[in-house]
């Protein structure tokens, strides 16, 4: 708008040099009317530099109102547009935020699954071990039973002897019996 206003200000003035010099330049007869072409084009001169002089100031402070106006509003502009680009980054942080909580729930959700699967998997693995200590026993217990050959006419009988918790109970309770036939 101020654009404007310059602009119409100027072309003011330069339309009322051009009128006053209208005046003062003479047509082009010859010397006879008795006007100094030389000193009128001097005064023309003097005349243009003055208002010149005069319209400069003003001119002037009208470019620095222009000025001032063009920054408030590339001011005003590059705020709004800094206040876009912080409400765009602050909702996109939110959404990462928000990404990185639900991937953390995840992560230990996960984990505590895996603690419970290991956790099971410790007590699978004690009693399996439990069970082959059992087994392992019961194969030594009738490891050390041996049957025993009783002879009773011409038939061979063979009885084998109760399993005892111990090997050297297993082996006594042999002996007596190997005694008696």
């Amino acid at each position: 708008m101020t654009t404007i206003i310059v602009l119409n200000v100027t072309l003011l003035v330069i339309s009322a040099i051009l009128f006053v010099i209208s005046f003062l330049i003479p047509d082009k007869k010859p010397d006879e009317s008795g006007i100094d072409q030389e000193l009128a084009k001097q005064e023309v001169h003097e005349m243009v530099e003055h208002e010149k002089e005069l319209l400069k100031e003003p001119l002037k402070a009208m470019a620095e109102e222009y000025a001032d106006e063009a920054f408030t509003n590339a001011s005003m502009n590059l705020d709004e547009a800094v206040g876009e680009k912080i409400d765009q980054i602050s909702e996109r942080s939110q959404e990462v935020l928000t990404q990185i909580r639900k991937e953390e729930e995840d992560a230990v959700s996960l984990h505590q699954a895996v603690k419970q699967e290991r956790e099971s998997l410790d007590q699978t693995v004690h009693a399996a071990g439990k069970a082959a200590q059992s087994m392992k026993e019961s194969v030594e217990k009738v490891q050390n039973m041996r049957p025993i050959e009783i002879s009773v006419g011409e038939n061979n009988l063979k009885i084998a002897p109760m399993a005892t918790s111990k090997p050297e109970e297993a082996e006594d309770a042999k002996k007596p019996e190997a005694k008696e036939s």
